[in-house]
């Protein structure tokens, strides 16, 4: 024992003692980890939603993970970022929350993953200097009461978080709506079909039934089997009545010479609400064939989180020629983004009010005048701790000119502006160009600079907002400028630039044109300025009016409030805000053509439809799913315009650090000699062994 302990004490156990520890620490470290997220966007770090989310579930929700193993490199780190992210949910969680990571090497999680929905899909793998394709699981499975969620493929890992915890927050929702439901009540699924659709020959109206029971039996079985499915083949004389109520299609035919109409659609329904399924009859190269049976388990499930997610409305502000968000060529991809969380619900200011309890309201692109009391509604609104998403053109297509489409462009003035003005904000009836905007190279003409579609770089967007900090660009087209100099001079307001222009822009108020061909750049370098494209205004407004204007304000005969006493007067009641009650929110855009398909893609990919979701969520109080939806996207965009310039960062990045460190070594190296000369110099100049030359 002595000989151990002085072994012990003694150096030769230093070495040993030293792996020993090291082993320990790698065991405790594996228990117990620490990780740290160095990331800007925090991308490996879960969101405030998601942590809530899956901290409060009453009851048990499991996540299945499928995916191959030796993915090829490109996939590797979405392998590894889906398993970093879960982790960190089971981190956050209570006990309800489970993580399972399938061997997919074993044939019964093969099985599994086919019988749950998970289908193999093909990537390509380079291997031995050649490219194949390899067939591999990559997907998950959601488990949550009986309800049950799929994602596949997962192929990258932008947006995978918020793609999760919606995914996951909506099961939740539906699953509470579903175990709210009476003893007896049921969500009705039923097919309009008219018998005459399959005398007529229609592809599909045969099978169409068959099919759809059969989709229907798999939804039921895993929602707890609170639906009911029925066929109803309607008559010809009640075809226009369901199309107004359901919107469902109707078919125009002719039998013996008469004319007939038949139906046809799928319908969820329960209570007052109802969701019509896509399912219509379209005409192709073979005939007339039903379309939309290729995928109903599919459709049906998102319609019935439609029909039951605890949607929040907005208001959308119509009769002044706004843009028609239910229009494919317009705004309908817009509705369509935000209808996860929101509905649109229409309002005509001259003859409604702002329904109670709405928070928020949308203006887009409204080029007729408001009526005094229309615009004191929206004062009112704001003032009294309303949300305004306004998107207001500087200029508009008066459709006078049809050459070459470039359209006549003139003035719009509305006079929503006056509000803007109370306020501090300079709207300007203009178009803004840039010289940094979309270029495309045409075959005829070769390169095309569409100067009217500003191309605007992370540096123009606000370092320190929720809704542009994570963005790398977007395309902000046809915008008119802002000016919130006297907004900024207002303490009760919070001024933010969300968006600018490059320094290359200049406005046109005349003479716009929007052709590539027939627009340059003015040759006089001092016309070019930077603009403010959109603008979020936060705080405490003054009302635009001194006083509510007539026929705002309700008055009552003194007779009919019990005073008949005094028959000739009125009581006239007031609520006039002369200034904010509670703090509102003001956004405003210089654009309209922003929320059209023009820049928003049905599945709002594009990075205009990332900004005008996360303005969204702002204005609704939902910060957290901006950081979400954002957090992996954000991109630093090489800003340099010459190609020399652009060919020496490329090279620079290449080899440049390599020859750096090179020269820090030789460096290092020569001062290291140095002082080996100064230090033997000073203290033995005598020794001959010291080479000096």
């Amino acid at each position: 024992m002595k000989k151990i302990l002085q072994w012990l004490k003694g150096p030769k156990s230093d070495f040993i003692l030293f792996v020993i520890f090291l082993v320990l620490l790698n065991f405790a470290g594996h228990r117990a980890f620490v990780r740290f997220d160095l990331t800007a966007p925090k991308s490996y770090s879960l969101s405030k939603a998601s942590k809530t989310l899956v901290k409060n579930l009453d009851q048990p929700l499991s996540v299945r993970v499928f995916f191959s193993d030796n993915l090829p490199s490109t996939y590797t780190s979405v392998s590894q970022y889906v398993k970093d992210i879960l982790v960190e949910y089971k981190g956050a969680a209570n006990k309800n929350f489970s993580v399972s990571f399938m061997d997919m090497s074993k044939p019964e999680n093969e099985d599994l993953a086919r019988s749950l929905g998970i289908q193999q899909v093909q990537i390509q793998e380079l291997k031995n200097n050649e490219v194949g394709l390899k067939q591999v699981y990559m997907g998950l499975a959601i488990a949550y009461g009986d309800s049950l969620e799929i994602i596949n493929p997962v192929q990258t890992s932008d947006g995978f978080e918020f793609n999760l915890t919606t995914r996951m927050s909506k099961m939740v929702s539906m699953a509470d709506t579903l175990a709210g439901l009476g003893k007896n009540e049921k969500i009705t699924l039923t097919l309009y079909l008219s018998n005459e659709l399959k005398q007529l020959g229609i592809n599909g109206a045969e099978q169409a039934d068959e099919i759809i029971r059969e989709a229907f039996d798999n939804v039921n079985k895993q929602n707890a089997d609170r639906l009911e499915y029925k066929v109803i083949s309607p008559a010809s004389v009640d075809a226009d009545a369901l199309a107004v109520k359901y919107g469902i299609q109707t078919i125009a035919y002719q039998d013996k010479g008469v004319a007939k109409k038949a139906a046809l659609g799928l319908v969820l329904e329960h209570g007052e609400k109802s969701y019509a399924l896509p399912l219509e009859v379209q005409r192709s190269f073979f005939g007339y064939a039903i379309g939309g049976l290729e995928d109903v388990e599919t459709t049906l499930t998102e319609g019935l989180h439609s029909l039951l997610s605890s949607t929040k409305a907005i208001g959308y502000i119509t009769g002044h020629g706004e843009v028609d968000h239910t229009s494919a060529d317009y705004a309908a991809n817009f509705e369509s983004l935000i209808s996860g969380l929101y509905e649109l619900k229409d309002i005509d200011l001259n003859s409604d009010n702002i329904p109670a309890g709405m928070n928020s309201i949308i203006i887009n692109g409204p080029k007729n005048d408001f009526t005094e009391e229309e615009l004191y509604k929206i004062d009112q609104f704001l003032l009294r701790g309303g949300n305004v998403m306004l998107f207001i053109d500087g200029v508009v297509d008066d459709g006078s000119g049809q050459s070459y489409g470039l359209g006549n462009y003139v003035p719009n003035n509305n006079n929503i502006d006056r509000l803007l003005a109370k306020y501090g904000i300079e709207h300007r009836k203009n178009m803004i160009m840039d010289k940094n905007c979309i270029k495309d190279m045409n075959p005829q003409y070769g390169e095309l600079t569409y100067y009217w579609v500003p191309t605007i770089h992370k540096k123009q967007l606000a370092k320190k907002n929720i809704i542009t900090n994570n963005l790398g660009y977007v395309y902000l087209l046809q915008s008119s400028s802002l000016h919130p100099d006297d907004a900024k001079e207002n303490k009760n307001l919070k001024v933010t630039e969300l968006a600018k222009s490059s320094e290359e822009a200049w406005a046109m108020e005349s003479g716009i044109t929007l052709h590539p061909l027939y627009l340059e750049p003015p040759a006089d370098k001092s016309s070019f300025a930077q603009y403010d494209l959109a603008l979020l205004l936060e705080g405490k407004f003054d009302s635009a009016f001194d006083e509510a204007p007539d026929g705002a304000e309700t008055s009552e005969n003194s007779e009919a409030s019990g005073n008949p006493e005094n028959s000739d007067e009125a009581l006239v009641t007031s609520s006039f805000v002369k200034s904010s009650v509670m703090p509102g929110k003001l956004f405003v855009a210089g654009s309209s053509e922003i929320t059209t398909r023009q820049v928003i893609d049905e599945n709002g990919a594009s990075p205009v439809s990332m900004f005008l979701m996360n303005v969204v969520d702002y204005m609704n109080g939902n910060e957290d799913l901006c950081t979400m939806r954002t957090k992996s996207l954000a991109v630093n965009n090489l800003t340099i315009k010459k190609a020399g310039a652009a060919n020496f960062w490329k090279i620079f990045n290449q080899y440049g650090l390599a020859v750096l460190v090179a020269l820090a070594g030789l460096l290092v190296w020569r001062l290291r000699t140095a002082r080996r000369r100064a230090i033997n110099k000073k203290y033995n100049p005598d020794d001959t062994r010291t080479i000096t030359k």
